[in-house]
């Protein structure tokens, strides 16, 4: 007998379908559709805003056991825990033990159970639930072994091959469940305390390669059902269904996600059906896809070592299989956010259009109903498949229960170990409601952490000079300049300047540097480097070489404590790029890197009493990136 394990990428089913709770009994959260959340709050005209903007932190990306794949491993909690967890409260997990945050609570949050098949898991406990009347629902948890595989296998092909189920995409399985998931997050809604955003997640995997989605709207005024990969694995559809969702409710965007698992799909240069991009292409997805998430639990998508030989840091929490194909690699190209950035450049200075002019977000992907984020704090993405220290490490026990289920699948030995404890999306916005915090998601003003609390302000102009880092500085940078996000005309014949800080997570560890990534074009070809633009010893970079000579050691890896004393707590530079030449296309983005602390499997192996795994890295580098600014030669 073969344990079947993550076969399906971020659409994970491991196991037999379980339609019960890990005791056998129905679970604490089964969320009736009729459950009582409290009310939520005014309007944005009653939040004061401040017109300098304040940093807020959430997670855009969290499913519980509504998800399909949440439920077959055993999650035990629905949306409704998921709204409690972020709000700092403690919630029950798979493992038998509550989890809660050690940090503060999230500022905001976006539900984004699964598109297809959206009903199914949330309704199959419900004798009453038109789920149960499908054949297919009542094989998945027959006691036959061979009755409840080839159910289990009929469905996997299903998702696999994006060909829906006609009798589990109707109207009466899908838009009850959707119904509750919009009133749900209107009333957990409190407009300037916690955001809580309508919202879902397209998954679409053509032979297993990701091109998922996160759809978050702006309000509530959504239609009857989302669009899911079942009505089309196409993204250019779901972005046609977005600008009609525009025109008739509320804005809607979609934030690409896991964009390392999908084998060089996800920011190419030729659309879906392999055709060379125009403009009205670029018009598009730039209207419905203004960010994309670059840390997460699966992995990092900002850039990857072979992509960015000259980035000392590039090797950072790299996953790179394919989503749905775990055992075979992912193509670097057209799979990182920094080398679309680069593909844009490109093909705006050859014809006048860039699809990839995209900011930079993050979140979790956490399947527990929760945002794992803290590494001293990790409690796994899915389920019971790393539900425990023992089970992400394989330390004296298995994640896995023996399954009556064939496969030849073998997954690789430490994909768990693979998955890291990721990440935050960071927005500066007038105040803590969905109107200003969207708004400034559409505006590009964001920038993503690898989960510390990291906040970063970065401003593109011409006039910043060293005075402007005081007290006004931030008034300095928006009446003088562009933030994040933002495109700064080349008006002169001189280099940029940038108006640079960066604090620490108070939290967390110091910051070791903070560094500037440029992309230019140079004789038709895209080219990348790394600037070091503050260092957390005090001194200045090396004029010659761009680099920091900062030394610090990493943690104490028999306790994991670090010496404080080393780096800062804060950094800020005024900087202009020495390599500058006029009229020159470019983007520039913000990266702050602490110095290393331990990585969440060194905490669990130190907690078990074990060696640490030799598969993984021990320590790692916390870091956050800013959307980047654009320079644009044609004014």
């Amino acid at each position: 007998m073969t344990a079947l394990w993550y076969r399906f990428g971020t659409f994970a089913l491991a196991g037999a379908l379980l339609a019960c709770s890990p005791d056998g009994e129905t679970p604490p959260d089964s969320q009736a559709l009729g459950e009582e959340t409290p009310a939520g709050g005014d309007s944005q005209e009653t939040v004061a805003g401040n017109p300098l903007k304040e940093a807020y932190f959430g997670d855009l990306h969290i499913h519980s056991r509504w998800s399909f794949d949440a439920y077959s491993t055993q999650v035990p909690v629905g949306p409704d825990q998921a709204y409690r967890y972020a709000r700092g409260e403690a919630i029950d997990h798979v493992s038998g033990r509550q989890i809660q945050m050690q940090g503060p609570p999230l500022d905001f949050m976006a539900l984004t159970e699964h598109g297809t098949y959206m009903g199914v898991s949330a309704t199959i406990d419900d004798p009453e639930s038109p789920v149960h009347q499908v054949q297919l629902i009542r094989d998945l948890s027959s006691p036959d072994p061979a009755v409840s595989g080839a159910a289990f296998s009929s469905f996997m092909q299903s998702l696999n091959t994006g060909v829906a189920l006609p009798e589990l995409v109707t109207d009466e399985v899908i838009e009850p469940t959707w119904r509750n998931i919009v009133e749900l997050a209107d009333r957990n809604y409190r407009p300037g305390e916690f955001t809580s955003f309508v919202a879902y997640e397209y998954t679409s995997m053509p032979d297993g390669q990701n091109l998922h989605r996160n759809v978050i709207f702006r309000g509530s005024d959504v239609p009857s059902r989302p669009f899911s990969a079942a009505d089309s694995p196409n993204p250019e559809d779901l972005w046609a269904w977005m600008e009609e969702t525009r025109q008739a409710g509320d804005d809607v965007l979609s934030i690409p996600h896991n964009a390392n698992g999908g084998n060089g799909l996800m920011y190419r240069d030729v659309n879906t059906a392999g055709e060379p991009l125009d403009a009205a292409y670029a018009e598009l997805r730039l209207r419905n896809e203004p960010v994309s998430e670059v840390y997460q639990i699966k992995g990092q998508s900002e850039t990857h070592p072979i992509l960015s030989t000259d980035d000392e840091w590039a090797d950072f929490e790299v996953f790179d299989r394919i989503l749905g194909q775990p055992d075979a690699h992912s193509q670097p190209a057209g799979s990182y956010v920094r080398d679309a950035l680069k593909t844009g450049l490109r093909l705006e200075a050859a014809q006048g259009f860039n699809p990839y002019r995209i900011g930079m977000v993050a979140a979790s992907d956490g399947h527990n109903a929760s945002s794992p984020t803290e590494e001293a704090n990790y409690t796994g993405k899915l389920g019971f498949i790393d539900g425990t220290p023992e089970a992400r490490l394989g330390a004296g026990g298995s994640a896995l229960p023996e399954l009556e289920i064939a496969s030849d699948f073998e997954p690789p030995e430490n994909m768990a170990l693979m998955w890291g404890a990721a990440g935050l999306a960071g927005v500066w916005a007038e105040s803590n409601t969905r109107e200003a915090l969207f708004d400034a998601m559409r505006a590009r003003e964001t920038f993503a952490t690898s989960g510390p609390r990291i906040r970063l302000r970065f401003f593109g102009g011409w006039d910043f000079a060293p005075d402007d880092l005081g007290a006004e500085m931030v008034e300095r940078g928006y009446a003088a300049g562009v933030p994040m996000g933002g495109v700064l005309a080349a008006a002169r014949g001189e280099a940029p300047r940038f108006l640079i800080g960066a604090v620490q997570d108070p939290l967390e560890a110091p910051l070791e540097r903070v560094q500037i990534v440029k992309g230019w074009v140079e004789d038709s070809e895209a080219r990348e480097k790394v600037f070091d633009v503050a260092c957390g010893d005090g001194a200045g970079p090396d004029s010659a070489t761009h680099r920091c000579a900062i030394q610090v050691s990493g943690p104490n890896l028999e306790d994991c404590s670090i010496d404080a004393r080393q780096g800062a707590s804060q950094l800020s530079a005024v900087w202009s790029d020495p390599e500058y030449d006029t009229g020159q296309r470019a983007f520039y983005y913000l990266r702050a890197l602490q110095i290393p602390t331990c990585r969440w499997s060194t905490w669990d192996a130190l907690r078990l009493g074990v060696p640490r795994p030799e598969n993984a890295h021990a320590t790692i580098q916390e870091r956050a990136v800013t959307s980047p600014i654009w320079l644009n030669p044609e004014g």
